[in-house]
């Protein structure tokens, strides 16, 4: 609980201090400081979040601040940390100074404002790195958020921060792998290495930093590939993830997933595509020409409940509406009446599905037609002759398309 509440009741306190902060809008920086002496905890309260305010112009307060991070009240202590990393490299040198202390507190909320001074305290590194042996978890898990944010050499920091993704509680693992995906494709080969170990939330960790990493980690493909296939679903939910933030790089990989032979191991994979929203979004499109007519419904249905409206799908819609399956050209359809404006080369294909059988597609292709801002005489010619359809919907849609075009 140390790592949440003392940033909820921050946040609770803050509200009830408005009126006191703004009594510090019109007092200068002197007098500011001088009511971080008060006995009223309310107005040092309010006078430690007025510093903040003022970042690096408070400069000459970091040493008086950095005294509040021994204090016995947590809201004091958060919103002095705050403002300490807001003034940035100044506060360094007080706040660094209390990383030996005895109280768990004070160490916990000095790696808190190192971590937000960011990389103006990286010469404090050594003794980061040697938090993260500290005996109580949570001054472990800040230890590791602070090596994320303030970027020693790599060299020093990987070796450590991976030996934390086998211990520990799931905190120290998950602090520890959101700073190794700081270090970008510097961390890679390591996490990759990490893939392979035979502790499961090792793996999900590393999968998770190496999406964190994103593009640069496009090195760790094929080890996601193989992660992905896992029999724990959350390693193949993280795998399936990271390799959609790698991106292009790992369009390839993704269908060869979507191609495996295991029907079971397809459908977990278009259930984790869809988990990853927007960002997913080429690989549904991608997946719209699987061969796999699951695959491709599931493609198309899940672009429909993300409501994706990226034009870079409308190709992958396009070609899905020739698709033999009608379950895909429905929701194929359905997915372009969100991007009717981004449309227009759909229309040789939405006039094909006119000719379809079924009404119910033929509905679905004047529903979109008639979303799309374009005057045309193959629409004209298309459409007309459904004026006599059977279907009385078919009938009605047609002479709402036929309205738009003049006719």
């Amino acid at each position: 609980m140390k790592l949440f509440v003392p940033f909820l009741g921050g946040l609770i306190c803050a509200l009830t201090l408005v009126p006191s902060v703004r009594a510090q809008e019109n007092k200068d920086l002197d007098a500011i400081l001088k009511d971080l002496d008060s006995t009223d905890r309310e107005v040092r309260l309010a006078a430690v979040m007025a510093l903040a305010e003022l970042g690096p112009d408070a400069g000459k307060a970091a040493k008086a601040l950095a005294e509040f991070l021994t204090a016995k009240d947590a809201d004091l202590q958060l919103n002095a940390a705050i403002a300490l990393g807001k003034i940035g490299k100044e506060a360094v040198t007080p706040v660094a100074k209390l990383l030996g202390s005895k109280e768990t507190d004070t160490r916990f909320y000095a790696l808190a404002a190192l971590g937000w001074i960011g990389p103006a305290a990286k010469d404090t590194a050594p003794q980061v790195l040697q938090a993260l042996g500290d005996k109580d978890d949570g001054i472990r898990a800040k230890a590791a958020f602070t090596l994320g944010k303030i970027g020693p050499d790599p060299k020093a920091a990987i070796k450590p921060l991976l030996k934390m993704l086998t211990e520990g509680n799931a905190d120290i693992r998950r602090s520890a792998g959101e700073a190794l995906g700081q270090f970008k494709s510097a961390a890679v080969p390591a996490l990759i290495e990490a893939l392979k170990d035979d502790l499961v939330p090792m793996r999900i960790e590393a999968a998770m930093a190496l999406g964190q990493i994103g593009p640069d980690a496009k090195a760790a493909v094929l080890a996601l590939k193989y992660a992905a296939t896992d029999k724990s679903e959350p390693l193949a939910e993280a795998s399936i993830l990271a390799l959609v933030k790698i991106r292009a790089d790992a369009l390839p990989t993704m269908r060869e997933i979507l191609a495996d032979e295991d029907a079971k191991l397809r459908e977990r994979t278009c259930v984790n595509l869809e988990k990853a929203g927007a960002p997913a979004a080429p690989f549904l499109a991608d997946a719209l020409t699987a061969k796999q007519v699951e695959v491709r419904r599931h493609a198309a249905r899940s672009i429909v409940a993300l409501n994706l409206k990226e034009e870079t799908i409308i190709p992958g819609l396009t070609q899905a509406l020739r698709d033999q399956d009608k379950e895909v050209r429905k929701h194929s359809m359905q997915a372009l009446l969100r991007v009717a404006v981004g449309a227009r080369q759909a229309i040789p294909n939405l006039l094909e599905v006119l000719k379809d059988k079924d009404a119910e597609q033929r509905t679905m292709a004047l529903t979109v037609l008639r979303e799309i801002p374009e005057e045309s005489d193959a629409i004209v010619r298309a459409v007309t002759p459904l004026l006599k359809d059977a279907d009385e919907n078919v009938r009605r849609l047609a002479k709402e398309v036929l309205a738009f075009q003049g006719k």
